[in-house]
């Protein structure tokens, strides 16, 4: 059910097209949408040739970035056999709050319906000095459901010399299937300027952040997890990567280090272009920005 749109920022309810006289042509369609100041949404981009199953999306920020007291409330809802790629135009400015308690909070509720298909890859969280950001991102899908989800987390304007300067940053995920029950949660609490370990010679070299969760019901985890460490080692050595099943063998949990934005941005993109292979589906197209 898609919610009150004056309590959400942006609305999507994708389904699959399979009118026409019999002719399925499983295309993912949008049959709801609906955005408010500052969020916008682009039209629906096909970038896998012959294949219109998969819809491309962007979402846009007309605002300069995260404020203080911003609050932005994304609904998604994937209906049966949907497949959707959705990203941002641009990265997330999270701008200075100097004010105590002052923060701003994005606030995601996404459903996935049986054998929907949703790859969320985001561009960059980028905290700028003071800035306080709580992210919530809540998710349930069908047991049958694909999901790839990943973030990249800059602790700063790195090329300004800004670094850990921001307060704080809180990220809360949870998966559960329809029925409510608990697949799996993740917090995360990133300090700023008061993190203890923002010199240490173990992270310093490697200060930009990324977190992916990868939810494959049909492929073997184990295997998935050596690949992904595999595509490290072999084209990203200056990177830092660790793979971990999750409970009940649910899904992949990744984690990343970098020193540079471009690297993760990569690497993720080789990732997904590998587990698409082994659910043969078209690789991932250039994306233009």
């Amino acid at each position: 059910m898609i919610h009150d749109k004056y309590q959400n920022n942006l609305e999507l309810n994708l389904q699959c097209d399979r009118a026409g006289g019999g002719n399925r042509t499983n295309k993912t369609i949008c049959t709801h949408q609906y955005t408010t100041y500052p969020l916008r949404l682009s039209t629906v981009f096909r970038l896998d040739g012959a294949n219109t199953n998969r819809a491309y999306l962007y979402t846009m920020n007309t605002s300069p970035g995260l404020l203080a007291k911003d609050e932005l409330k994304i609904f998604l809802q994937l209906e049966n056999n949907t497949n959707l790629y959705l990203t941002d135009q641009a990265a997330t400015k999270v701008h200075p709050m100097p004010i105590k308690h002052s923060q701003a909070t994005v606030d995601y509720q996404i459903e996935l319906r049986s054998q929907a298909n949703l790859e969320l890859v985001p561009e960059p969280i980028i905290l700028y000095s003071d800035a306080a950001l709580t992210q919530n991102i809540s998710i349930k899908l069908d047991r049958t459901a694909k999901l790839f989800l990943s973030e990249i987390i800059l602790p700063g304007r790195l090329a300004r010399g800004e670094f850990y300067q921001f307060r704080y940053y809180f990220n809360r995920l949870k998966i559960t299937d329809l029925t409510g029950e608990l697949l799996f949660t993740d917090a995360m609490h990133l300090e700023g300027k008061s993190n203890l370990f923002k010199d240490n010679h173990l992270f310093a070299p490697l200060p930009i952040m990324g977190n992916a969760i990868a939810v494959y019901p049909d492929l073997n985890l184990k295997l998935l997890s050596k690949a992904l460490e595999e595509i490290q080692v072999t084209n990203f050595p200056n990177l830092m990567v660790s793979t971990s099943i999750l409970p009940r063998d649910c899904g992949l949990l990744i984690r990343a280090f970098a020193n540079k934005t471009i690297q993760l941005k990569q690497y993720f993109k080789l990732a997904l272009e590998h587990i698409r292979n082994l659910i043969s589906q078209p690789a991932l197209p250039y994306i233009p920005k």
